[in-house]
């Protein structure tokens, strides 16, 4: 799924948004010292996930700010707590809004300009991924 972050963070680039991707790896634990530092500068967190949002690396990573008292804004980008059809993972993704460039309209629609932080887990515009 890193491969679609970093696409994303492609896309966002082209439109003049920059974006720092964070190859998160893994939910536990929580790389707290690399995370937090980047959302307090950043100050906005976008994170995506091929998994469930409900309980899922981006939930882990809103609680983590909370718990601290970092105040960001926040997108998570995921799997919503609903059925989902079977079908290919592309179709999957299509349907679920997670190609790069549905993600990339999706962030530029919550964040209208400036800085993000991606990160994947595998999870913050910082773009953070899984």
């Amino acid at each position: 799924m890193v491969i679609n972050r970093l696409a994303t963070a492609e896309l966002l680039e082209r439109s003049g948004q920059s974006a720092t991707v964070v190859n998160a790896r893994f939910l536990r634990p929580l790389d707290q010292s690399l995370i937090h530092p980047l959302c307090q500068r950043i100050n906005r967190v976008v994170t995506m996930e091929e998994g469930a949002l409900a309980g899922g690396f981006g939930a882990a990573v809103l609680e983590s700010l909370s718990d601290q008292a970092i105040d960001v804004a926040m997108l998570r980008l995921g799997i919503p707590d609903q059925l989902v059809d079977h079908a290919t993972p592309q179709q999957s993704l299509e349907a679920l809004g997670l190609t790069p460039a549905q993600m990339a309209v999706r962030i530029q629609e919550r964040f209208a300009c400036g800085v993000a932080t991606a990160m994947k887990n595998t999870a913050p515009m910082g773009m953070a991924s899984t």
